[in-house]
């Protein structure tokens, strides 16, 4: 017996219309549609959800999906001063100083100066000992190539240490130091700068215990993975990767536990498909597969979770607005509508995210490209055209 199965007008429609915007793919291309109600759950669109796609940034969902859930926006992160020994009287620091990473890759030239004002005004004129960059809150693998393996050389970040000055821009492409050294160096050029004279050598090492607080800079991880995607940030998706591992199992972090989190997380959440494969947390490694089927039901994961909605769409690009997408759905349907996730390398072109339709519904969708021929901007348009589509026809 057939059993005939009614398709909703509303959804024909939309159905119909993305299949003529998909109709004209160039030869050699691929693609996965998946477009669901974030209420009822209600499937609008499918087409090849469960197939596995290089997903570049698209990867930064799951990268800081899983860090949001597994610390929460609020999780602090720090760089802090601190020194051993004691100050004399005379104002010596009979003692080693040290600048210690906690997870902060935000840190700047500018607060590193008010760190140095503040031993200044603590009395400090003179350190008897070293100057220390302690990075050990990380590995020591500061090259993509070094953790995510072979044939990543052509996407390199800055040096992923982490302890952070400037983002370590001004330390890429010097092989004869490593962060930790180079920026204690930087701190104790700022010391001498001020009247304070260095006895010892910059160098890195591990701070020891019972060490006393000078000062330190904070920030919030909500405030980082606004940068990881809105801007869509390599550097600081990377840095996310090993933060989640140094944090959840208190280790020295490292991005192949990081990734096993993150995995964890998509069984936990329920998005977890076969074929589904990371490398790395930015989404720069081709080796990254992720179905749109996985993203989507992130995305679903998250939009049941009012505190965990409220932080996550921060993060997110806004089209027409800011971001990625700033330029993206101008002048239509989907203007400062779309609060989603970009994605490209050469060949793939990928877009995710939350969006409400005209009579109020909120959607999720996905639609990722993997191609041989053609334009970046000819699949953004497509893109473009599903999103307005949806949002003018439900």
């Amino acid at each position: 017996m057939l059993i005939s199965i009614q398709v909703p007008a509303q959804y024909q429609e939309v159905r119909t219309g993305i299949n003529t915007i998909l109709s004209a793919m160039p030869v050699g291309t691929y693609w996965s549609v998946l477009v669901v109600d974030a209420e009822t759950n209600d499937t609008v669109y499918t087409y090849g959800h469960r197939n596995a796609m290089i997903p570049a940034s698209n990867t930064k969902v799951v990268t800081s999906a899983a860090a949001l859930h597994l610390l929460g926006g609020d999780f602090v992160l720090s760089t802090e001063l601190r020194y051993s020994g004691r100050i004399e009287s005379n104002g010596t620091l009979s003692g080693n100083l040290y600048l210690k990473a906690l997870g902060n890759p935000l840190f700047t030239t500018k607060e590193l100066e008010g760190f140095v004002a503040r031993l200044k005004k603590a009395g400090v004129r003179e350190i008897s000992g070293d100057v220390t960059g302690d990075d050990s809150y990380f590995d020591d693998l500061y090259s993509r190539s070094q953790y995510v393996g072979n044939g990543e050389y052509d996407y390199e970040t800055y040096p992923l240490s982490a302890l952070v000055l400037d983002k370590n821009i001004w330390i890429a492409g010097n092989r004869f130091t490593t962060p930790p050294v180079a920026i204690a160096e930087k701190l104790k050029a700022l010391l001498e700068k001020e009247g304070i004279k260095v006895a010892g050598k910059a160098k890195s090492g591990v701070m020891p215990v019972g060490t006393v607080l000078v000062a330190k800079a904070e920030t919030k991880l909500a405030e980082l993975l606004k940068i990881v995607n809105k801007r869509s940030d390599n550097f600081f998706a990377e840095y996310t990767m090993k933060l989640i591992s140094a944090a959840v199992n208190g280790e020295r972090g490292n991005t192949k536990n990081g990734i096993k989190l993150c995995i964890g997380f998509l069984i936990e959440s329920g998005a977890f498909l076969q074929g589904t494969t990371l490398s790395d947390g930015s989404g720069l490694s081709r080796r990254n597969m992720i179905p749109t089927g996985v993203i989507v039901k992130i995305y679903e994961f998250i939009y049941v979770n009012q505190v965990f909605r409220s932080q996550f769409f921060s993060t997110l690009s806004i089209s027409g607005v800011d971001g990625t997408l700033r330029s993206r759905m101008e002048q239509a349907n989907g203007d400062n509508n779309l609060k989603g996730k970009t994605g490209t390398l050469s060949g793939v072109i990928t877009l995710s995210g939350y969006f409400k339709t005209r009579k109020g519904r909120d959607m999720i969708g996905a639609v990722f490209f993997n191609y041989s021929y053609g334009y970046p901007n000819y699949y953004r348009s497509l893109q473009d055209q599903i999103f307005n589509l949806l949002i003018d026809k439900l």
